[in-house]
């Protein structure tokens, strides 16, 4: 997933590909640093799910793309930063202030989305709750779509593209 991010796409479409923010904010995102490959940052990210014991699960990682309507101005690294950590929140994946939460970072390819890539995997061997993850980050993108003055969606109205 990390190599399909930071590549050029199917197409040649990813431009500048670069991490916005990680769940430490210690991490170096490999397009900017020198030291940092993007196998070192999937072992890391996936490090969690390594130390698990007994048979891992072969369906460990969660994958979420943020997208604005194309008429929506262009977010910032900062803003989009934002977004995933409200949505890491939102989900149940790494809510504010637990530093046992499960490893995660957004990667921003584009000026229209990012893409959030984490570990369904606690640092402290628990398995996060997802429940009602998509309700509550819809409804975490909606107070974005006010705060920064984007196109409105109504809950489920199937505009966003597949």
């Amino acid at each position: 997933m990390l190599f399909h991010l930071y590549g050029l796409g199917k197409r040649d479409e990813h431009t500048d590909a670069h991490m916005v923010a990680p769940w430490d904010p210690y991490v170096e995102d490999p397009a900017r640093s020198p030291d940092m490959t993007i196998a070192d940052l999937a072992l890391l990210l996936d490090a969690p799910v390594h130390a698990l014991p007994g048979k891992k699960p072969s369906r460990h990682v969660y994958h979420v793309a943020v997208r604005n309507a194309p008429e929506d101005r262009v977010l910032s690294d900062a803003e989009w930063a934002r977004v995933a950590c409200e949505m890491m929140h939102a989900s149940g994946i790494a809510e504010h202030g637990d530093d046992q939460a499960c490893r995660w970072v957004a990667i921003r390819h584009a000026e229209d989305h990012s893409h959030i890539v984490a570990t369904k995997a606690r640092q402290d061997g628990r398995q996060p709750n997802l429940r009602q993850d998509i309700i509550k980050m819809q409804q975490a993108a909606r107070g974005f779509e006010a705060e920064f003055g984007l196109r409105r969606l109504t809950h489920g109205d199937k505009t966003a593209s597949r």
